[in-house]
C-alpha cells in the first residue's frame, strides 16, 4: 500500500495539517472561538515535523534538531535559537489546547515528546480520506 502522511492529532483533539502547515484543535465540546487555528513559519513547521517525526520514547539531542530543522535547510543555527523557536512553538501549541510538558526540555540533551499523545495520520494516494484516528498510528484508504 501506497501510504503518505498527511497530519498528525495530537492529544487528540488537535489536528496538524502538514500541507497548510496549520494547528487546529477540533474538539466539538469547546466553542468554536476558543481556540483559534494557528499556522506556523518555515523553521517552527520543520522543527514541529522533525519532532514528531522522531517521537519515539527517545531523548531528541540538540544536535539531531539543529542539523535537521536549520543546517539542511540552508539556515544558520545555533542553541539560542532553538531555544527560541522551541518557546515559541510551545507558546503557539498551548494556544491551541496543548498542554506545556508535551514537549519536555531534557537539560544539556535535547527534546522528549509525549508520543502517547501523538497519531500519525496517513492517506492512501488513492482517495485521500480524512478522518480521526482510533489508534496510534492510523492508515485512511
Amino acid at each position: 500500500m501506497d501510504k503518505t502522511i498527511f497530519g498528525y492529532y495530537i492529544e487528540p483533539d488537535v489536528y496538524f495539517d502538514i500541507n497548510k502547515r496549520m494547528l487546529v484543535n477540533v474538539d466539538k465540546n469547546i466553542r468554536s472561538h476558543s481556540y483559534s487555528p494557528v499556522i506556523l513559519r518555515e523553521t517552527m513547521f520543520h522543527l514541529l515535523v522533525y519532532l514528531l517525526e522522531n517521537a519515539k520514547g527517545n531523548i531528541i539531542s540538540n544536535s539531531d534538531i539543529l542539523l535537521n530543522v536549520w543546517d539542511n535547510h540552508g539556515l544558520s543555527s545555533s542553541n539560542q535559537r532553538l531555544w527560541q523557536v522551541m518557546n515559541a512553538l510551545k507558546i503557539k501549541l498551548n494556544a491551541v489546547g496543548i498542554t506545556e510538558d508535551f514537549i519536555m526540555r531534557v537539560e544539556s540533551k535535547g527534546y522528549y515528546v509525549r508520543e502517547n499523545l501523538v497519531n500519525v495520520l496517513y492517506t492512501n494516494k488513492k482517495n485521500g480520506f480524512i478522518g480521526k484516528p482510533s489508534n496510534a498510528e492510523q492508515v485512511i484508504s
